[in-house]
C-alpha cells in the first residue's frame, strides 16, 4: 500500500525524485558526497522510465548530468527503503541503462564518461559495518590498477549517520534518518518537500502514480494465479478444487 499523500517525507521516492530533481538541490548533494565540482546540472524528468524494447525497463529516481562540453558525466541517485536483496545487480542493470542513453548510435566507447550509481539506503545491506561502501572496478590481484571504466556504485547507510566523519554528507545522511533540518541546506529541502504536499498538481501526479502500480500489482497477482491454475491442472488436480482454490471458472482453467 502506497502511503497517504500527505504522510510523504524525504526518503519515500515519489517525494526524494520531485525534490531532488531541483538542480540546485541535486548539485549541491552531488558536489557535497562526491567530492566534485560541478559548474552546471541538468535533472532529467524525475522517475523517468527508459524502455528498451528488448529488456527490462526501468524507472529512475533521479537522473542528472553536468552540462559542460566534453564531460557529461552521469549520475543516478536512487532512494532504496527496502533491501531487496539485488541491489548490487540492479545497479549494474542500472548503469548498463545509463550507458545506453549516453552512448547514442555512432557515437565511439571513448566518448563515454563518468558514471556514478547512489543508493540512499537506511539499512547496511553488506553486513559490514559501514556507514558508506564505495566500488569502483580494480584488477584482483593488484588493487592499484585500475580498470579505468569510469564507473562508481557507492551505497550512503544514513542510519548510520553518526559514523561518517565528513560533516557535509553526514548532514545530509542525518536529515534522511531524523528529519531534522537546522541547516539552510537542510531547510530549503523540507520547505520542498512541504510545498509539494501542498501542492494539487503533484498531488495529482502522484494519485495518477498510484492508480497505475495498483494496475500492475493486480495484472501481475492475476497472471500468478493463472500460472498457479495452469499448474494444479496439470498435475491432474479435479477442475472443482483448482477453481475453488483460485476463483477462475472451468472455462478460464481450461483455456490456459
Amino acid at each position: 500500500m502506497m502511503k497517504r499523500y500527505e504522510d510523504l517525507d524525504i526518503t519515500d521516492n515519489f517525494m526524494f525524485s520531485k525534490v531532488f530533481s531541483n538542480e540546485d538541490v541535486a548539485k549541491d548533494f552531488l558536489q557535497s558526497v562526491l567530492k566534485i565540482q560541478i559548474e552546471k546540472i541538468s535533472v532529467v524528468s524525475e522517475a523517468t522510465t527508459q524502455e528498451d524494447p528488448f529488456h527490462k525497463s526501468v524507472r529512475f529516481d533521479v537522473v542528472a548530468k553536468d552540462d559542460v562540453p566534453g564531460s557529461a558525466r552521469y549520475f543516478d541517485v536512487e532512494m532504496q527503503m527496502e533491501n531487496t536483496g539485488e541491489l548490487p545487480k540492479r545497479a549494474r542493470y542500472y548503469q548498463s541503462m545509463c550507458d545506453l542513453d549516453a552512448l547514442g548510435k555512432g557515437v565511439d566507447y571513448d566518448e563515454l564518461r563518468e558514471q556514478y550509481i547512489l543508493f540512499i539506503c537506511p539499512m547496511d545491506i553488506f553486513g559490514k559495518g559501514k556507514a558508506i561502501y564505495r566500488f569502483e572496478n580494480r584488477e584482483e590481484s593488484d588493487p592499484n590498477i585500475l580498470l579505468g571504466d569510469l564507473t562508481y556504485k557507492n551505497y550512503y547507510i544514513f542510519k548510520k549517520y553518526g559514523e561518517i566523519e565528513d560533516e557535509s554528507t553526514r548532514e545530509y545522511m542525518q536529515y534522511f534518518a531524523t528529519q531534522k533540518h537546522e541547516s539552510e541546506k537542510m531547510k530549503r529541502i523540507q520547505e520542498l518537500v512541504e510545498k509539494y504536499r501542498r501542492d494539487p498538481i503533484t498531488r495529482k501526479a502522484y494519485m495518477t502514480l498510484e492508480q497505475e502500480l495498483n494496475l500492475r500489482y493486480k495484472k501481475g497477482a492475476k497472471d500468478k494465479i493463472k500460472e498457479l491454475a495452469k499448474g494444479m491442472r496439470d498435475k491432474g488436480v479435479s477442475m472443482s478444487i483448482i477453481a475453488e482454490l483460485t476463483g477462475l471458472s472451468e472455462a478460464e482453467i481450461l483455456a490456459l
